[in-house]
Formats: structure tokens, C-alpha cells, sequence
């Protein structure tokens, strides 16, 4: 992880972004570290991570509308006289288009940086991932992969001490929604690694815990692959906050690990996972309901059998 925050800073920060500032024809106000790595809740090689680029803008500029009808989604509406209210960002009507300045101004603008880029021992390579750009940093001489590091294009608005973020992600859900090219999803990644990445400070057992589940998931040959990285996330904030402070030293590593895992699985039981942020919002909805009944199904076993605990255990 040492290693990848470096590459990250060396190539990514002071080279890469440091040239999209310079030349961007709208404001970069900074970058924030995101994900596994920065959570300290990476189980495999420290070879991915997530960096959100913060526009700089305010609400004299840019209109949160979250009347959408997704929930945790919203439109940017530009004014008028704002330097986003062009046809190369925005729509006829002002309406900034998360594809339209993530594939085509923001991508382009990386790719003259990669371009002007220039290191004795890497190269890095540009293409869009999803909803991301995603850089490469390959060894000079070799197919070698160093680092993966998605660059995710979004906007910040503070009222007070209150801070919201929108994120180039669109909507990919099943309903009938109008307009969803103009959606931009709010992201808390912010304050989930607030939560996540030093709530063992006073010496506890949750980043193992949360690192053991995840290692079994990812290796489970089973249904239990849907699960992401967040879903399982989600889940443990919510067994931390149920659970409270100051009952996770190291000793009690056998016990919430049936805790948290009961727990996943009653979520699974009942076909719903609320958002952490956003309570009305079920993370499972676009998962198969027979893939979720499979996968508490599996999770009950290896609760209620000794064998099936110990052969996942192993």
C-alpha cells in the first residue's frame, strides 16, 4: 500500500493532475484519495485506487436540483453566465451532462497529460473505465503492471458546514426515469473513509474482521460473488453503528465475526440492504431475488454447520 500511494503521488498527483490544472479550461480545485487502499480494507495487492477530481464551483454558478426522482441522484443545472453553461458541458437548457465533460473534455485533457508525460522507469496509458478515466502505470520493458488508478470527475457544494459531492456516475438502474444522461450520483466515499479508515484507533479487531469477510467472498465459488467490496462496507457500518463503541479488542474477533456475518445474512433474508446515507435506498434491488435467497441460504450454512465454518476458515 506504501508502494501504491507513492505511484500515486510521484506520477499520478504531481505529474499528471499537476498538468490538467495547469492547462484545464475549468477550475481543478483538488483531488481526494479514495477506496480499499486509503480504507485500509485492501485483502489483495494494492494495486487499484480511487481518486475523486473536485471541480471548483459554488451555487451562484451551479444549481443542485434533487428533484430528480432517483433518490441519491440529482441534476447540475449551470446559469447562464456561468463558464459551465456551454454546449461542449451542458445542455440547451444549462444542464450539465455527466458523459459529455467526463468522455470528452475531461478525457481528453488527461490524455494530453499522459501525453506530455515522461519517467526513466513507467509509462502510463489512458482509457475510459465505466464511469472513470483510468491511468496505468506499466514498467518500462515490461507488460508489468504497477498501478490502476481511476480518475472520477466531481462536483462539491458546502452550505454551511454542510458538504455535498456529485460524481460523473449515471444512473443504471431499472426504472423508467426521464432524462437520466443528465443524473449525477451523490457520493459519501468521503465520509465513509472518515468512518472506515481509523476506526481501529483504539487498537481493535474491525479492519480484520471486515478484511476476513471480504477474503471469503471474493473466494467463494458461489453466488456470494455478487457481493461487492461496497455492499459488504455498507453492511459493517451499519454492525458498528448497531453494535456500538469500545466492545471490538482483539479477543472478541471470534464472536463479531458470527455477529457480522448473521447480520449480512439477515439483510439477505430479507432481500434489502438500506444505503448507509440514504435509508430509502436498497442496494440489493438490481441483484436477482434467487441470487439474494442463494446467497443467505449459503451464509446460514456456514453459520448453523462447524464443517462448512471450518472449510472456509481454512
Amino acid at each position: 500500500m506504501s508502494n501504491s500511494t507513492s505511484l500515486v503521488k510521484n506520477y499520478i498527483e504531481d505529474q499528471v493532475m499537476k498538468y490538467c490544472r495547469e492547462k484545464s479550461t475549468l477550475p481543478i480545485l483538488r483531488l481526494e484519495f479514495t477506496g480499499s487502499v486509503y480504507e485500509r480494507l485492501k485483502t489483495e495487492a494494492a494495486d487499484e485506487v480511487d481518486v475523486m477530481v473536485v471541480l471548483q464551483t459554488n451555487r451562484s454558478e451551479v444549481v443542485v436540483e434533487k428533484d430528480s426522482g432517483v433518490p441519491g441522484y440529482a441534476r447540475l443545472k449551470a446559469r447562464s453566465d456561468s463558464k459551465f453553461c456551454t454546449r461542449d458541458y451542458a445542455s440547451a437548457e444549462g444542464y450539465m451532462i455527466p458523459e459529455r465533460l467526463r468522455n470528452g473534455w475531461f478525457y481528453g485533457l488527461v490524455t494530453k497529460a499522459v501525453n506530455n508525460f515522461s519517467a526513466p522507469n513507467v509509462n502510463i496509458s489512458v482509457r475510459t473505465h465505466g464511469p472513470a478515466v483510468q491511468l496505468d502505470i506499466v514498467k518500462k520493458g515490461t507488460n508489468q503492471k504497477l498501478l490502476s488508478a481511476d480518475l472520477v470527475l466531481c462536483f462539491c457544494f458546502q452550505v454551511g458546514s454542510d458538504v455535498s459531492y456529485y460524481v460523473a456516475k449515471p444512473y443504471t438502474g431499472r426504472g423508467q426515469v426521464s432524462n437520466r444522461d443528465l443524473l449525477w450520483r451523490q457520493s459519501f466515499s468521503l465520509q465513509e473513509k472518515g468512518i472506515l479508515q481509523y476506526m481501529d484507533r483504539d487498537g481493535g479487531c474491525r479492519h480484520e474482521l471486515l478484511r476476513i469477510v471480504k477474503t471469503i467472498v471474493n473466494r467463494e465459488p458461489t453466488s456470494l460473488g455478487r457481493l461487492e467490496s461496497y455492499h459488504l462496507k455498507t453492511a459493517f457500518m451499519h454492525y458498528m453503528k448497531k453494535v456500538g463503541q469500545g466492545s471490538f479488542d482483539k479477543n472478541a474477533l471470534a464472536k463479531h465475526f458470527r455477529g457480522f456475518v448473521g447480520t449480512l445474512q439477515s439483510y439477505l433474508e430479507r432481500g434489502n440492504l438500506p444505503h448507509y446515507w440514504l435509508s430509502n435506498v436498497n442496494l440489493l434491488e438490481d441483484i436477482n431475488p434467487m441470487v439474494i435467497k442463494n446467497m443467505a441460504d449459503r451464509l446460514r450454512r456456514i453459520l448453523n454447520s462447524e464443517v462448512e465454518m471450518n472449510k472456509i476458515l481454512a
